[in-house]
């Protein structure tokens, strides 16, 4: 029998872990707190820590802060892309998707709020961090790219009533939705379903009272 002990694991890698499983619980983790404390406020360490990993271990999978950032951005975005696929394939008209892919992001928000807080905030982090910005350039938006192709198509079809550029839509667009789940997010007020079906229905028109004239 030999007398050398069994072989620690490597500090801070649970027993079994492998890449995807560890980031399975790393950008989840990141994104809360990236949504509660900003870029420059949260640390690798305080990623690490939320996981249970060491600081030196996160190193393994992320050369930097912003490259966890971008990682953290593409995960989440991988989270929205399919449900919006879905609402927009599912809705008849122009105002049926949109409609159905700000309550998909509602539905998002309520399984996990720090997705709103996050994306939310990331054009403000792009201009406060220019190690983001330069990253940034060049990059593919998935769901910039799903936007344009909705609104491409719509002002094909004629569905749209107005001259707007897809840059000018899509600013409108997130504005408006992401200003109501970010609302909801800073005030810890719940849900975001039932104000976002108010916002949808107040796009549509429908939540007024007709008037006699």
């Amino acid at each position: 029998m030999s007398s050398r002990s069994p072989r620690r694991p490597a500090a801070g890698r649970p027993v079994g872990s492998h890449r995807e499983a560890t980031l399975a619980r790393v950008l989840p983790a990141a994104r809360r707190l990236f949504a509660e404390r900003g870029f420059a406020q949260t640390t690798f360490k305080d990623v690490a820590a939320a996981v249970g990993l060491t600081h030196a271990a996160l190193y393994a999978y992320f050369g930097n802060k912003a490259d966890l950032y971008l990682a953290t951005l593409d995960d989440t975005q991988a989270l929205l892309l399919p449900e919006y696929r879905r609402a927009i394939a599912e809705g008849g008209n122009l105002r049926e998707r949109i409609a159905g892919v700000l309550m998909a992001s509602a539905r998002a928000h309520d399984r996990d709020s720090s997705v709103s807080g996050f994306l939310a905030a990331v054009p403000i982090e792009i201009r406060r961090h220019p190690e983001l910005l330069g990253r940034m350039a060049g990059r593919q938006d998935t769901i910039f790219a799903a936007l344009e192709a909705l609104f491409d198509e719509a002002r094909t079809s004629g569905e749209l009533a107005m001259d707007a550029s897809n840059a000018e839509l899509i600013s409108a667009f997130f504005g408006g939705g992401v200003g109501v789940a970010l609302f909801q997010y800073g005030m810890h007020a719940g849900e975001l379903s039932g104000a976002m079906a108010v916002f949808v229905r107040l796009l549509a028109g429908t939540a007024f009272a007709e008037q006699d004239k």
